[in-house]
């Protein structure tokens, strides 16, 4: 290692020629995506039967209020942690590197949460068990954001894309497979739910060794320490008002407010304005966020936004589909076969799309046939709740192929557009996740407690009497608005064909 070039805030890094123009290995890039194997494995069972499982038992009725409110308050974390991670895994140096510390440290946090939420007595104790997962797992992600501009050549992106689609679906796959067989065996109850959560921290830990085996980072070497810069009142302000809206945030998500709910709504606004416009006056903060001034960041960031949205204001509810419009008797065992669908449609055009979009030099395309498959089965499934589960099969392998498709080139695009992929991949990767992580948080927010109303007999909206299920149909109404409206975004990237 005879050069070494300045990284982000003071790190040297000197990194192997190789990394530069030396291709990578299938079965390298397979490796090093494997811990998104164990991601697959992890997600897709908790969101598709473990929760709605846990949640039925602990609130009853209220079993979707509760989701939401758990989703709601677990990816606050889920938002903000990648971001803070991002930034510090830049920073880091250790003999065992940047980004693999932070993914060991954060995959033994996740276990400790799974093993609480599937113990969890109370809905308290499903909420916090839930946030402990959210902390480990994107102390891991937010990390391994940073992994693939760090060590994959630029030509082979798409491929490294692709692959990082497949292995996440073939986790999902094994997942829920694995789910199937545990609550046949075990029935949807808490113990079939506990051993759900065991099998999830061993595949995840697993997975977790053969990435850090294989993820070759260049070393790095930490310079002359330098000058500590006066703190300014503005960001003692900022700090203090972030930390206080967080904690407003928190307890409009985790408390029955009753009367207080507008007034700590206005608290809540008042200290997340006084955040804003006290960041805006740091050099730092300005800088952190710089990527959002490239115009193709910024549009890559609203289409990820936005097709996430859909997916995520699907997803969190298709237990509950099973159960209160299907009237499934294994609701967890019908929903994961209804994901294993959607899997068999994605993990095809994963792989051949990340392929394809290299030999093509064309990004944008699938992102168009993506968005508009996925809206098509939204749009399928408002105007027809279907009932019938071959019917929904089908669906969900059709759901599936537009699924794959923008998964296929979702981290290439990303990539791609990075305003500075030598000096700040790890941040401006971080900050490009929060369109992953906040969807997921708002999508089942944002329909909670409409779908719980509207699902009611006896409600009047708009002429509407709800009940019949009529939430469900908003559900995927929505979903179907922003497919469109992410796909549309798309067209906003100039620098990726």
């Amino acid at each position: 290692m005879s050069a070494t070039v300045e990284a982000p805030v003071g790190v040297l890094v000197a990194p192997p020629p190789a990394v530069q123009s030396r291709r990578l290995s299938l079965k390298r890039l397979l490796a090093i995506n494997a811990y998104w194997f164990g991601g697959g494995a992890h997600w897709q069972p908790i969101t598709i039967a473990l929760l709605p499982i846990g949640a039925l038992i602990v609130a009853g009725t209220n079993a979707d209020l509760l989701i939401g409110r758990v989703n709601a308050a677990g990816n606050v974390f889920a938002l903000l942690v990648p971001v803070a991670v991002g930034w510090l895994s830049d920073r880091t140096v250790s003999p065992w590197g940047r980004r693999r510390p932070w993914i060991a440290a954060g995959t033994a946090v996740n276990v400790v949460g799974l093993l609480m939420l599937g113990l969890a007595p109370t809905a308290a104790a499903l909420v916090v068990g839930y946030l402990v997962i959210q902390i480990g797992f994107n102390l891991a992600g937010g990390a391994f954001n940073g992994v693939i501009p760090d060590v994959v050549p630029a030509e082979q992106r798409g491929r490294a894309s692709g692959l990082l689609g497949v292995m996440n679906q073939l986790g999902i796959v094994i997942g829920l497979l694995l789910t199937i067989l545990i609550l046949s065996a075990l029935g949807n109850n808490r113990l079939g739910m506990l051993a759900g959560y065991v099998m999830i921290a061993v595949v995840l830990s697993g997975t977790m060794l053969i990435t850090l085996a294989a993820v070759r980072e260049p070393a790095a070497i930490r310079p002359a320490p330098r000058p500590r810069l006066p703190v300014r009142r503005a960001a003692i302000v900022c700090v203090l008002s972030s930390v206080a809206a967080i904690g407003f945030v928190f307890i409009l998500l985790l408390f029955e407010t009753g009367r207080l709910f507008l007034p700590l709504v206005a608290f809540c606004v008042a200290t997340g304005a006084t955040a804003y416009f006290s960041g805006r006056r740091l050099q730092a903060l300005q800088e952190f966020f710089s990527a959002f001034r490239s115009n193709d960041f910024f549009w890559t960031f609203a289409t990820r936004f936005l097709v996430q949205l859909g997916i995520y204001t699907i997803l969190p509810w298709i237990g509950l589909y099973f159960h209160d419009v299907v009237r499934s008797r294994d609701f967890g065992t019908a929903a994961a076969y209804w994901s294993l669908a959607v899997l068999g449609g994605a993990v095809p055009t994963s792989f051949i799309g990340g392929h394809l979009s290299d030999r093509l030099r064309r990004r944008k395309v699938f992102v168009y046939i993506s968005g508009g498959v996925m809206a098509l089965v939204a749009s399928v499934l408002l105007f027809g709740l279907v009932e019938s589960l071959p019917v929904l099969y089908v669906m969900g392998v059709v759901f599936g192929l537009g699924y794959g498709c923008y998964f296929s080139v979702d981290w290439a695009l990303a990539c791609d557009v990075l305003p500075d992929s030598q000096k700040s991949a790890g941040r401006d990767m971080a900050l490009w996740h929060i369109a992953f992580a906040l969807p997921a948080a708002l999508g089942a927010t944002l329909t909670a407690k409409p779908l719980h109303y509207l699902n009611e007999s006896g409600h009047v909206l708009i002429g509407m009497t709800s009940g019949g299920n009529l939430g469900f149909r908003l559900v995927f109404a929505t979903a179907a608005i922003w497919f469109v409206f992410g796909t549309l975004m798309v067209g906003r990237i100039r620098g990726v064909r």
